[in-house]
C-alpha cells in the first residue's frame, strides 16, 4: 500500500505537470461527441414533433440532461491512453520492474488510482461549471443515495475498462498492434456502454444484452441512475454483472501477463 500511494503521487505529479495538455487532455477529452449527438437528437425531435416528443422513451429535455450526464461520468472513465506497457514492452524497458521487489502491476494499479482521483476532481468541476451555466438543462440529482450508487458502478466499470486495456498491451508480448487494438476497444466499450446515445433508445433485445455487459453499468446505468430512471434493484443487478466481468477480466489478465513474461526476452521489439 505504501508504494501504491507513492507510485501514486508520482504519477499525479506527472499529469499536472503541462497545464495546456491538462487541459485538453483531462478538462475538454469526452465532450465533442456527446455535444455533436445533442445537435444530431435536436434535429431528430424537430421532425418527430417537438421536445415533448418521445423517442424510445425519452423527451428531449431528457436527452439534454443524459448529455449532460455523459459529460461527467465519462470523466470517471479510464481511457486507452492510460498505460504504457506496451511501449516499455517494445522498448524493452520492462525488464528493469522484473528486477524490483514488487509486482509491476502494482505501478499500474497506481496509474488507474491517481486516474480517478483526479478525475472525480475534475468531473466535479464539469458538473459545477454546466450546473452554473445552465442549471435549467443541467443534470441534477434526484437523491444523495443515487449519486453514491452511481459513482460505485462507474468507477467499478472504470476498473474493468483498466483491466481491458492492460490485457491489450500486455498482447504486445505477442503483437505489434496494440494502439489499433486499444482504439477498437474504446469505440466498442463507449458504444455498447451508451457513450452516444442511451443504451435504452436501443431495439428492445440489444438493450437486454447489452444489460449483461460492463460498459452499459459503466455508463448509460449512473446516468439513469442520477435521472431517477433506476433505481436501487437495478443498481444491484449491476454490482453483481461487474463482480463477474472483474472477475473474469482479472484471470485473463493474470494469464496474459505471465504467458507473456514466459517468451519475454527484453531486448525490445
Amino acid at each position: 500500500m505504501r508504494l501504491l500511494a507513492a507510485a501514486t503521487g508520482y504519477e499525479l505529479r506527472k499529469k499536472i505537470q503541462f497545464r495546456v495538455g491538462f487541459l485538453v487532455r483531462e478538462v475538454l477529452n469526452g465532450a465533442v461527441e456527446p455535444l455533436v449527438m445533442l445537435f444530431v437528437y435536436r434535429a431528430l425531435y424537430r421532425s418527430a414533433g417537438g421536445d415533448g416528443a418521445r423517442l424510445g422513451g425519452w423527451t428531449y429535455p431528457e436527452i439534454v440532461q443524459y448529455v449532460a450526464g455523459l459529460l461527467v461520468v465519462r470523466k470517471l472513465v479510464f481511457n486507452e491512453r492510460g498505460l504504457e506497457l506496451s511501449t516499455e514492452i517494445f522498448e524493452g524497458r520492462v525488464t528493469k520492474y522484473l528486477v524490483m521487489p514488487f509486482p509491476y502491476f502494482v505501478l499500474a494499479q497506481a496509474r488507474f488510482v491517481q486516474f480517478v482521483g483526479l478525475q472525480l476532481v475534475v468531473a466535479l468541476l464539469v458538473w459545477g461549471i454546466g450546473y452554473a451555466a445552465v442549471p435549467e438543462h443541467w443534470l441534477v440529482p434526484v437523491s444523495g443515495l443515487a449519486t453514491l450508487q452511481a459513482l460505485a458502478l462507474a468507477l467499478l466499470g472504470s476498473y474493468c475498462c483498466f483491466l481491458v486495456y492492460f490485457t491489450i498491451n500486455a498482447a504486445a508480448f505477442w503483437l505489434d498492434v496494440i494502439w489499433s487494438l486499444l482504439v477498437m476497444a474504446a469505440f466498442v466499450i463507449l458504444f455498447i456502454g451508451g457513450g452516444t446515445i442511451p443504451v435504452s433508445q436501443m431495439p428492445e433485445g440489444v438493450a437486454d444484452a447489452l444489460r449483461w455487459a460492463f460498459p452499459y453499468w459503466t455508463i448509460s446505468a449512473p446516468i439513469e441512475l442520477l435521472l431517477g430512471r433506476i433505481g436501487t434493484p437495478e443498481f444491484l443487478r449491476g454490482v453483481l454483472v461487474l463482480g463477474g466481468w472483474l472477475t473474469v477480466l482479472e484471470t485473463v489478465r493474470r494469464v496474459t501477463w505471465r504467458r507473456g513474461l514466459a517468451r519475454y526476452v527484453g531486448a525490445g521489439m
